[in-house]
């Protein structure tokens, strides 16, 4: 699963690492924190490799029951479930088909793009003529798309009538709103703040849908705790690799205009 880390900067490693800590598990936190040091001080291959391996370590865990991981570790064998897995669970609770085999970045690309499109679909019209205003559209352009889109709604019609800006920001808008409402608003305004104060730009990519706690989403089906750690970080990864591809796209655009 290395390559799903390759999109990330630091300020994403330390959301990602916000996310994993806990009290109540075995995550090792300390360990965590003073890789993410590492890359925060020199941000170089030998560091993110590093910590890119503790955090499949802690991702593969969290995937598992803790009486599985310890017969596994006790046992010899490799602890922890595959990351397919932790995958393939965080799209049954969010009610989306399973990704198709293929990388880790095509699998969470896969959930992050169902879960947005499926929850954008949900909302009543007025709701998406709305957001889609919100988000730089005109008034005109958006009502002329929902009626022609007749709540059927992909990533690559979406970026065909609009632009990757405003695609992105719909997608930041859900997956963040969906991830404050999982972990709880008060731990989120309390990374968001924690992040925010080490790197300005995260909060100006994120934008207003950070603070948006209070959208509607559809509950989560929330089967065990695991899922309450897993979920979110199966989503912001798919939420990362998605922008990866979507500053590639526009530069190649670019070139080629």
């Amino acid at each position: 699963m290395q390559d799903v880390f390759e999109p990330l900067t630091p300020a994403d490693y330390t959301f990602l690492v916000g996310l994993i800590e806990s009290s109540v598990n075995l995550t090792d936190d300390q360990m965590l924190r003073r890789l993410l040091a590492a890359v925060e001080a020199n941000d170089t291959p030998q560091a993110r490799a590093a910590l890119n391996r503790q955090l499949e370590r802690e991702i593969r865990y969290l995937g598992s029951s803790e009486i599985m991981y310890l017969t596994r570790y006790l046992s010899g064998k490799e602890p922890g479930v595959s990351f397919g897995t932790v995958v393939r669970d965080a799209a049954k609770a969010l009610q989306v088909d399973p990704p198709k085999p293929g990388t880790s970045r095509e699998q969470v690309e896969a959930v992050v793009s169902q879960y947005v499109t499926r929850q954008f679909a949900e909302l009543t019209p007025e709701a998406q003529q709305r957001m889609l205003e919100e988000l730089g559209v005109e008034r005109e352009k958006a009502a002329a798309f929902l009626k022609r889109s007749a709540g059927v709604f992909a990533l690559p019609m979406l970026i065909q009538a609009f632009n990757t800006i405003i695609v992105e920001g719909l997608i930041k808008r859900i997956i963040f709103g969906t991830i404050a409402r999982i972990i709880g608003s008060q731990l989120a305004q309390s990374l968001f703040r924690f992040i925010a104060g080490r790197f300005p730009w995260w909060v100006a990519w994120i934008g207003p849908a950070a603070w948006t706690f209070s959208i509607g989403w559809t509950t989560v089906d929330l089967q065990g705790p695991a899922l309450r750690k897993t979920i979110p970080i199966v989503l912001y990864l798919g939420l990362c690799s998605l922008r990866d591809r979507f500053g590639n796209t526009a530069t190649d655009d670019a070139a080629s205009g």
